[in-house]
């Protein structure tokens, strides 16, 4: 783990305004938190690559996520955004005496697909012709038992404590478990079920793609695996994904590369490489739209001691 502070601020045009919130992110060997201390009165927008879990742990702010009406947002409310909605955060009520404080959870979307690919697998072995998808264009709040019951403040302890190769896998199993009880909790809110099983062409050019992420698969190579035209192949991208197919394979080579920035010690320029960009430069303006970082900062900051990796 390794927590640094990192100073929002408002803008306006290009100026620095006023300072907004201090942040200190915490690293897991896959997986990563953050904890925001606000106590200046503001607005801001945000636009996650990745979905997110929001824990409020003190304060109120009023939201807008995605376009929806204002809503209250209160101690103790957990909130579910998809990647790509802008959440609009009204921090009217901060002040010194009264800060607002929030834990948020960033969730690299292949972990998400890996555990909706394990529902599915097991819904198909117990004879159910049904397929779940992510609902990409829907939010979540909940509240009281029901928030409690995703047990996100011990799951922050973890992050916060000490990091061994047994932490790191407690909080991948305790954040996967919050993912889950998410998804029971808000299934009709959250999922999208498919009674007709049309998807699995989609699932094989899914599947191309993840396997080839050196190259770059064109739409008619995967409407052909599919056996679909490419407009069908889009829309039922969108469907499932929710996102064009050349932004889901763009969004697997970034979670591709955050993972052997972490894990491994090859150069840069070898993985712009092996992910089919044109050179390390293309990689490196891609990867900060993505994460904010350069990927050396990244490996800086996100790197498993030696002993993690030879373990």
């Amino acid at each position: 783990m390794e927590a640094y502070p990192n100073h929002l601020h408002e803008r306006s045009s290009d100026h620095v305004e006023k300072l907004i919130e201090y942040r200190t992110a915490h690293y897991a060997a896959f997986s990563e938190a953050a904890s925001y201390f606000t106590n200046t009165p503001a607005r801001v927008t945000f636009r996650f690559s990745n979905p997110i879990i929001c824990d409020l742990r003190g304060g109120t702010k009023i939201m807008r996520v995605g376009g929806s009406d204002a809503f209250e947002f209160f101690t103790g409310d957990v909130m579910f955004v998809p990647p790509g909605l802008e959440i609009d955060v009204d921090l009217g009520l901060a002040s010194q005496i009264s800060p607002i404080q929030c834990n948020c959870f960033e969730i690299e979307t292949g972990r998400l697909e890996g555990i909706l690919g394990r529902l599915n697998e097991r819904m198909t072995r117990a004879g159910h012709r049904t397929a779940a998808a992510l609902d990409w264009s829907t939010f979540a709040v909940l509240r009281g038992e029901e928030a409690e019951h995703l047990q996100l403040t011990s799951l922050m302890h973890l992050f916060c404590g000490e990091r061994d190769v047994f932490a790191d896998l407690r909080i991948d199993t305790r954040l996967d478990d919050a993912i889950l009880r998410l998804m029971q909790s808000r299934s009709s809110q959250l999922l999208v079920l498919d009674h007709s099983i049309e998807d699995t062409g989609i699932r094989a050019a899914a599947h191309l793609i993840r396997e080839n992420l050196g190259r770059h698969v064109s739409t008619v190579e995967l409407a052909r695996v599919a056996v679909t035209s490419e407009a069908t192949l889009h829309r039922q991208f969108r469907k499932f994904f929710g996102t064009t197919p050349a932004r889901f394979a763009n969004r697997l080579r970034m979670t591709e590369a955050k993972r052997r920035l972490r894990q491994s010690r090859d150069p840069i320029e070898v993985l712009a490489f092996e992910l089919g960009f044109s050179d390390a430069s293309h990689f490196s303006r891609e990867f900060r739209k993505t994460t904010g970082d350069s990927p050396a900062e990244y490996r800086k900051r996100r790197r498993q001691p030696a002993n993690m990796l030879d373990w």
